[in-house]
């Protein structure tokens, strides 16, 4: 015996009279994105489509214009007639409960679409011949899809935001001159960046061999450290043994090419488990997969938030991504890419920092520096990012250089502060950047 799919026919009828004995308080559900769809009768589905139209061309829709809108749509004889708007106005004593009403609609609606998805998942997997990691994305595709329909799309008020500020002051802000929100670790990108904010998208962008990499990972240590909270590294380039590989020997302060050698002192054995032992217990997460797309990090990620928190997401590097679904040009495929990285970081309400090539105008220029134009294969990167970071070493070019062993971290965009330059020291035997006065066997432990 078949059941009933969920539904609730009072609320129905009580939201579509508030509707029509206040139209004002339209404008309180407008958050909910209600459409004809989300309702079960047929009846009241049609008179909130012929109420929403009227809304849209900002026409009254009291008994009299819903009549007439009704009629000239060919369906107020179909719904019974003006009877039954007249009986929807008279049982409605106040619009008070509406969003009451309009919330118990979208949830039952949203209820349905669940019911309707697994029947078609249970159908399709009883006989499904195929790719089963095609498959998979597309059932977490689909019930992702749904998530997003119980997110409102409300405004808050001055006071609101205001003590939301007040409160990530007082939990954030312990000493003059901190930083809120995540440090890079090093004080003087810090004092440009004011540290990583929720929901900020910040890219790192450099040609290859500059050390975005290298850079990305120096500044998530110094973050877990700081923090405690997870940081979930996705790596489409390097393999997860690679880039602890190079986790270890910045940390123990070691020549990268021991490592991979073999070649060890019996100092540098002890500093490598010295290092181990501070490593192990940083909640750092990799993903070395190079056909993760940014749905399976949305899940993986959402997974992680609730069990431990979250502090930042990093992605190396964001060309290599694939789309969910593909698209004419791979320009528009870096778009769509782009922006949903943006829209996670604001869901996950932490900052996501991705990786990008340039492409070559830079090197064919006086001034290799690079520009925010030389981003490669689309420009909505730099409309989306509330921070670009560029990457500059000349003695990658010029082995004569005066700033041998020196780059220039150039902050070209900046959204919550001032854009500008600062400059570490590379220590390429380490793959790492380091303060300007940095000694590679300082804090070396004996």
């Amino acid at each position: 015996m078949s059941k009933e799919l969920p539904h609730d026919l009072l609320a129905e009828k009580a939201f579509v009279g508030c509707l029509l004995v206040d139209n004002a308080s339209f404008d309180e559900i407008t958050d909910l994105n209600l459409s004809s769809q989300d309702f079960y009768h047929p009846q009241y589905a049609t008179v909130f489509q012929g109420i929403h139209e009227l809304f849209s061309e900002s026409l009254p829709f009291d008994l009299v214009s819903i009549c007439s809108k009704l009629n000239d749509m060919g369906k107020l004889e179909s719904i019974g007639g003006q009877g039954f708007i007249v009986d929807l106005v008279e049982d409605t004593a106040s619009s008070a409960n509406i969003y009451h009403y309009a919330q118990t609609i979208k949830n039952k609606s949203v209820l349905r679409s669940i019911v309707r998805n697994s029947m078609r998942i249970t159908e399709q997997g009883t006989n499904f011949v195929g790719d089963i990691k095609e498959f998979i994305d597309e059932v977490e595709s689909s019930f992702f899809n749904l998530a997003n329909q119980t997110r409102t799309n409300k405004v808050v008020t001055l006071k609101e935001s205001l003590k939301e500020n007040l409160r990530r002051l007082e939990k954030g802000k312990a000493n003059a001159g901190e930083v809120l929100g995540l440090s890079s670790g090093f004080e003087s990108l810090d004092q440009r960046l004011l540290g990583m904010q929720p929901g900020q998208m910040i890219i790192v962008a450099a040609r290859p061999g500059m050390g975005k990499t290298a850079l990305a990972l120096n500044m998530a240590l110094n973050a877990m450290k700081q923090s405690g909270l997870p940081i979930m590294f996705y790596s489409y380039e390097m393999l997860a043994p690679e880039l602890s590989g190079r986790i270890l020997s910045s940390e123990a302060n070691i020549d990268s090419r021991k490592i991979r050698t073999n070649d060890y002192t019996d100092s540098d054995l002890r500093n490598l488990g010295h290092a181990v032992q501070s490593l192990s217990h940083l909640p750092l997460f990799i993903n070395d997969s190079g056909a993760t797309t940014l749905l399976d990090i949305k899940s993986q990620a959402r997974k992680v938030k609730s069990e431990q928190g979250l502090g930042m997401i990093m992605i190396d590097y964001l060309q290599l991504m694939q789309p969910h679904v593909r698209k004419q040009s791979r320009e528009q495929e870096i778009a769509e890419i782009s922006r949903g990285i943006k829209e996670l970081a604001k869901e996950l309400e932490c900052p996501i920092l991705a990786m990008s090539q340039l492409n070559r105008s830079a090197t064919s220029r006086t001034d290799r520096r690079p520009q925010l134009q030389d981003l490669r294969e689309s420009g909505s990167i730099e409309q989306d990012a509330d921070v670009v970071i560029l990457l500059h070493r000349e003695d990658y070019y010029d082995e004569n250089t005066a700033e041998k062993g020196i780059a220039e971290i150039i902050v070209a965009k900046n959204r919550a502060g001032e854009p500008g330059t600062v400059k570490l020291a590379w220590v390429a035997a380490q793959t790492k950047f380091a303060p300007l006065q940095f000694d590679p066997q300082e804090n070396v432990q004996q």
